[in-house]
């Protein structure tokens, strides 16, 4: 029986940060909730990143009644089928994301791919579409990378700082020429969001809690500072922005006594890094992911990666229906080989298989052949009828 594949979570459209932060998964959480739901479906991968959760399954299960029961209750929105291929291909373009294009989701969903498969929850199916789905995001990226527009986070992180220091008068090295700068993290976001300061000409300084895995430095001229020492660089700095992965605050209004100064606080983190307390203190400007907003492509634009998105999931929908034709295309191989092995009298096991080598040969030549002159839906009627007259 053919199962639908379904998807369901939240975004930033249908979920305020506050809300997105609860449904939040780390990587240790995400494994687990594989673990968890495997009994129930039979392939499934999670995302989980600052603009969304959302779960994709190939199952009997709703797919939020499991995020249902494994964080509480949500605005969870749920689409299946074709709908649900098209968002998983529209979230890879980018399309999807509070920064369009966004270049780290790809990242993530391969993530996602790999902890699924690392946990053996994905199958053919949801691996297939994944890895269009990047595929055709790394095709949309590279047709448009010309586009004028932010497509990180970091970079529109900067774009608000530029706009927030700029009343300081239009200088030859712009608003943030020597603008003393602190990033809390350095993972990915947080390693561009400092080479984006430094290029600006921000005086930027890099918490480090421990060394990254990859040995990745951070950009030149970016001073590293121990993480515990992040309050009292803070005091030395007018910008702030935050990205590690914690499930808690990593700046607390408690620990940090107001100093009159007037600061930019930007959190690129969710769950959020920064105490929201720090809103009530009229020296602090505090922005948050949904503050960043959300910047609408051009129409035209829009319309010719829609058009490369649609093509990408006309190719996933004519393997899929190829890859439900397999096994009946297997029986009738099958039944060939050991139909012309018996009439040929094969002798040993040699001769055995090179009948059933060209056997094969001449089969899948003829079985593939079909598709081509039919459409695909009497096609697998074809190969149907086919597999079960070979069964007798």
């Amino acid at each position: 029986m053919t199962m639908e594949i379904k998807i369901a979570g939240l975004d930033y459209r249908s979920a305020s940060v506050d809300i997105r932060e609860k449904f939040t998964f780390t990587e240790s959480e995400r494994r687990a909730l594989l673990r968890g739901i495997a009994p129930h479906v039979r392939e499934a991968v999670l995302i989980s990143t600052c603009n969304r959760t959302e779960l994709a399954v190939v199952s009997e299960e709703e797919p939020s009644e499991l995020l249902h029961r494994a964080r509480g209750c949500g605005s969870f929105f749920s689409l299946r089928g074709e709908a649900a291929v098209a968002r998983v291909f529209e979230i890879a373009a980018g399309l999807h994301s509070q920064i369009p294009l966004e270049d780290q989701i790809l990242g993530q969903m391969k993530e996602a791919l790999a902890a699924s498969r690392e946990e053996k929850a994905c199958g053919a199916l949801l691996g297939q579409l994944f890895q269009r789905a990047v595929t055709a995001g790394k095709e949309v990226r590279t047709k448009f990378k010309a586009l004028p527009h932010e497509c990180s986070a970091a970079a529109a992180a900067c774009a608000a700082a530029d706009e927030f220091f700029g009343e300081r008068g239009s200088s030859s090295g712009g608003p943030l020429r020597g603008v003393p700068a602190l990033i809390v993290g350095s993972g990915e976001m947080g390693m561009l969001a400092a080479r984006l300061l430094r290029d600006r000409g921000a005086s930027v300084r890099m918490t480090q809690r421990r060394r990254r895995k990859d040995g990745a430095q951070p950009p030149s001229g970016v001073t590293l500072i121990p993480y515990e020492s992040r309050y009292e660089a803070m005091r030395e700095c007018r910008l702030v922005i935050c990205a590690t992965a914690s499930p808690h605050f990593v700046l607390t209004a408690k620990e940090f006594a107001d100093d009159g100064v007037r600061r930019l606080m930007i959190d690129l983190a969710v769950p959020r890094d920064i105490d929201p307390a720090f809103i009530k203190r009229p020296s602090a400007t505090l922005v948050d992911m949904d503050g960043l907003g959300h910047e609408a492509l051009p129409a035209d634009f829009m319309r010719e990666i829609k058009k490369s998105v649609a093509e990408h999931t006309r190719r996933f929908h004519e393997w899929r229906q190829i890859h439900e034709c397999m096994p009946y295309i297997e029986d009738v191989c099958s039944f060939a080989e050991r139909e012309l092995a018996h009439e040929l009298g094969c002798a040993d096991a040699e001769e055995y298989s090179r009948v059933k080598a060209a056997t094969r040969s001449m089969m899948n030549k003829l079985l593939f052949s079909l598709k081509e002159r039919v459409d695909i839906d009497m096609a697998k009627e074809c190969y149907c009828a086919l597999a079960k007259a070979a069964q007798r």
